[in-house]
C-alpha cells in the first residue's frame, strides 16, 4: 500500500498539472479540464481549486480525477512519474485493536471515576442530610462496575474469559457511549 503522505511530498498539484499538459499562468491560474472553461478559473499551487466548477483536491485528488483513476492508480502514477526511482515507504500499518482485557480494563476505570465522583457529588453533606434516591443509585452503579473490575483483575481465568466476553458482546460500547454523557444515569447501567 502507497503512503500517501509520501506521494504528496514528491510534487505539487501546479507541477502536476503543468506535467500533464495544462498551461498555468503566472498567478497560478489554468483553465479548468473539468468543466467547460473559458477563462481561467482553476488555482494550482500545492493543492488545486477550481472556483468554476467548485472540484479541489490535493496532488492526487487532481491526478485522479484528470485521469478517471482510483485514488490508489493515481499515487501509483505519480510515483512513477515523479518518483525518479525512489521507493517510499508503505504505510504504516494499521494500528492493532487493542486487548479486549485491557480495553476492557480502561474502559471499567474510565466508569469507576466517573461514578465515583457522582457518588461524591450527591452524598449528604451532613449527618441530618437524607440519603438521596440519586446518591444510593450512584452509589449502586458504583460498586456494581467496581465488582465487576475487581472480576476481572482478580476472578479465576474462567471468570475472566467470561466476564471479557460479556463485555465486549456489546456492554462495552454501550459503556463507551455513556461515559460521553455528562451524567451516568442508573439506566444506563441496569
Amino acid at each position: 500500500m502507497i503512503d500517501f503522505k509520501s506521494v504528496k511530498s514528491l510534487v505539487t498539484a501546479r507541477e502536476a498539472a503543468e506535467h500533464y499538459g495544462l498551461t498555468v499562468n503566472s498567478h497560478g491560474m489554468a483553465l479548468c479540464p473539468f468543466h467547460d472553461d473559458h477563462n481561467p478559473s482553476m488555482k494550482l499551487d500545492d493543492r488545486f481549486h477550481c472556483f468554476g466548477c467548485g472540484e479541489d483536491g490535493d496532488v492526487i485528488d487532481f491526478t485522479a480525477k484528470f485521469f478517471n483513476l482510483s485514488l490508489p492508480e493515481a499515487a501509483e502514477k505519480l510515483v512513477k512519474d515523479f518518483g525518479n526511482g525512489v521507493e517510499l515507504p508503505a504505510s504504516p500499518a494499521p494500528p492493532k485493536p487493542p486487548d479486549p482485557a485491557q480495553r476492557c480494563h480502561d474502559v471499567l476505570l474510565q466508569m469507576e471515576v466517573r461514578l465515583h465522583r457522582q457518588k461524591r457529588l450527591t452524598a449528604p453533606q451532613t449527618m441530618d442530610d437524607p440519603i438521596t434516591t440519586e446518591y444510593a443509585r450512584n452509589c449502586q452503579m458504583y460498586d456494581f462496575i467496581v465488582g465487576l473490575a475487581d472480576l476481572l483483575s482478580g476472578g479465576t481465568e474462567q471468570q475472566k474469559s467470561d466476564e471479557i466476553a460479556y463485555l465486549t458482546g456489546g456492554v462495552l460500547d454501550h459503556y463507551e457511549r455513556v461515559l460521553q454523557k455528562e451524567v451516568i444515569a442508573y439506566d444506563d447501567i441496569f
